[in-house]
């Protein structure tokens, strides 16, 4: 039983002394590296919505499109600007009058279409959007639209044309810095920096954005007479793409 007891020690103290070795074989230096660039936006997003009203409901969808289609035509009269038109959701809703509804009711309650309640017209609404190049532009392609009969016009967005390409010179600054830290760590400690063994994300992995599409001018270029737009000069801030690395370096010998 002794001899067992002493064997099993001298195991435990022989595997303590293996984990020993192993973490002195495998010495390493890890440091997070981050890096940042910076870049002028190349593309505005501008959002606003566009309306149409009418007796029935079909009057009320040609109002809309022709609406939509003055936006179009007056925005794609500057010549200079690229864009590219997209619509989202449509509406239309019936148009009551201010009796209809009594005192203890809400907007959902149902009502007949009759008397008080009957229809006076239609009204339809859609959703609109733009991604126009150059940036400068921007401001003044937004008061094209509000001038051709879009409401709630509104330019929100800027961004690049290539965030993957922004999101590489990123992780290569990032490499660069997290080797810049290594070395001093290295130089301080009296030891000498060797391969770098391992590369992560601290956030399980990289998210980037997908890559778009190089803007297309699908407006319409026709010749068009109208008064000169109202110049907007706007001054975006510039993109900024971050990148955080871990970076793993071996222990040179």
């Amino acid at each position: 039983m002794r001899n067992m007891m002493l064997g099993v020690l001298l195991g435990v103290f022989a595997a303590n002394g293996a984990m020993a070795q192993d973490k002195s074989d495998d010495a390493t230096i890890q440091v997070l590296g981050v890096g940042t660039v910076e870049e002028a936006p190349t593309i505005a997003h501008i959002s606003f919505k566009l309306r149409g009203e009418g007796k029935g409901s079909d009057d009320a969808l040609r109002a809309l499109v022709a609406r939509k289609e003055a936006v179009a035509r007056d925005m794609g009269g500057l010549a200079e600007a690229k864009f590219r038109f997209e619509t989202g959701d449509v509406e239309i809703h019936e148009v009551r009058g201010r009796d209809c509804r009594g005192a203890s009711e809400d907007e959902d309650t149902p009502r007949l279409s009759t008397g008080a309640c009957a229809v006076l017209g239609y009204v339809a609404t859609m959703e609109a959007s733009v991604d126009v190049s150059p940036v400068a532009l921007a401001g003044t392609l937004s008061g094209l639209a509000s001038r051709a009969g879009a409401s709630e016009v509104r330019l929100s967005r800027f961004r690049t044309a290539d965030p993957r390409a922004a999101q590489q010179r990123a992780m290569a600054a990032a490499v660069a810095n997290g080797q810049e830290q290594a070395l001093a760590i290295a130089a301080a400690s009296g030891a000498k920096l060797g391969r770098l063994v391992r590369v992560s994300d601290p956030n399980g992995g990289y998210v980037i954005g997908e890559q778009l599409q190089r803007i297309a001018a699908t407006g319409s270029r026709r010749n068009v007479t109208m008064d000169a737009p109202v110049a907007v000069e706007i001054a975006p801030q510039a993109i900024t793409t971050t990148a955080r690395l871990v970076l793993v370096y071996e222990i040179a010998r």
